[in-house]
Order: C-alpha cells, then structure tokens, then sequence
C-alpha cells in the first residue's frame, strides 16, 4: 500500500512539472524601465501553440501612427518560471534585436531587456490567462 502511495506520489510531480513551463502564459503589462522616470509599457500575450510558443504584443497607448514597433517574439524559451525570447525593431531599414529574459513569481515578473550589451529593468504584470 505504501508503495502505490509513492509511487502517486511520484507521478503527481512528475505530471505536475510542465505546468511550471507555462507559468509565463497569459496576458501582461509589460513594462521597460528606460530610465530615470521613463517607462515604455506595452500589453503582451503569450501563448502556447502546436509548435510550441508565440508571444504578440499591442503598443502602448498613444503610440504615434507609423512610430517603430518591434515585432513578434521569435527564439521563445520557457523553462520552470524563467523565460526568454527575441524581438526584432526596424529603423530606417536597420533591425535592432530586443532580447528579454526574466523570472515569474505569481503574477509578476522581473528581469532584463538588452539592445546589444545595454540591459535595462523589465517588468510585468498579469492581467489575464491566454493559452492554457
């Protein structure tokens, strides 16, 4: 009896664990702390799809008509409660690639956005579930 005990146990964590791989689906507000007192939020969904992830990202609020917008996540990494991923910004014919990384606790994160070697402070909140 002990042993089937165990081994529900086992099972039960181990079918548990892919779960913490999505911890980072849902929609967010996603926000980039570019410096002092300057912030670019934007709302951020993250899914899961049959090849595994795709993260869309609307712009903020009053972004002007044909402002720069990165595009879709691509290079989409989600490992227990870290992620990562890429982003691509065309300026002037020029592509700039965005990576982010970072750690959910709960309905936050916290991590980084880097444009080459300057990483600045990336924040989010839930405010929803996508693709679960």
């Amino acid at each position: 009896m002990r042993k089937i005990a165990l081994v529900g146990v086992v099972l039960a964590a181990a079918m548990a664990t892919p779960a913490l791989a999505q911890s980072f689906l849902g929609e967010w507000t996603a926000t980039a702390h570019v410096g002092p007192g300057a912030e670019v939020s934007e709302a951020l969904s993250v899914t899961k799809t049959a090849n595994g992830f795709a993260i869309t990202v609307k712009p903020p609020a009053g972004t002007p008509e044909g402002a720069p917008q990165a595009g879709p996540g691509t290079d989409i990494v989600l490992d227990g409660d870290h992620f990562s991923y890429n982003r691509s910004l065309d300026v002037q014919g020029n592509s700039i690639v965005i990576s982010y990384s970072g750690v959910v606790t709960g309905d936050t994160f916290t991590g980084t956005a880097k444009v080459g070697d300057m990483p600045v402070s990336y924040t989010g909140v839930r405010v929803g579930v996508a693709g679960k």
